[in-house]
């Protein structure tokens, strides 16, 4: 009978290792995603710029931006460039994440000052991350905010 004990706690002890890789994973990830929100409200260009895989693709509405050329040189970096005087907030956090790849779910509110004209921003975003060579790397982004409805609707 005392075997019997040993080989419940079997399929335990077996994936054990598995669940702490998966910890670990949301772990590191969840360091990553620290790190990516520090460098964007900061304005730390060249963490943030660092952060980027090079296949990244960034939505927005109907902006689709592809690689990481487009998506910093004619999105994210003249963008947080134009914010003066920027706060950003993150809130329900929903972090999945496997040995290499991972992914994100959350909502944002930013304000500053963009062009000389306060801004609200609030909404979705959604991340896509890989690990390659050892990094989390940012490789899809997705905002979207309420689209203005029209009257009546």
């Amino acid at each position: 009978m005392r075997a019997l004990p040993v080989l419940l706690a079997l399929p335990l002890l077996a994936a054990a290792p598995g669940a702490a890789r998966a910890q670990d994973a949301d772990a590191d990830l969840r360091a990553a995603i620290r790190a990516y929100d520090r460098a964007f409200r900061s304005k730390d260009l060249d963490a943030l710029h660092a952060m980027l895989a090079d296949d990244v693709v960034l939505y927005e509405h109907s902006v689709q931006n592809v690689g990481k050329a487009d998506v910093w040189d004619h999105h994210l970096r003249p963008e947080l460039e134009a914010f003066q005087d920027m706060t950003a907030a993150f809130t329900d956090v929903r972090v999945w994440a496997a040995a290499d790849a991972g992914f994100v779910t959350r909502q944002y509110a930013i304000q500053a000052v963009m062009n000389g004209r306060p801004i609200d921003a609030r909404g979705n975003e959604t991340m896509g991350w890989v690990k390659r060579d050892g990094r989390w790397r940012l490789a899809h982004v997705h905002w979207s905010h309420p689209c203005p409805r029209p009257p009546g609707g």
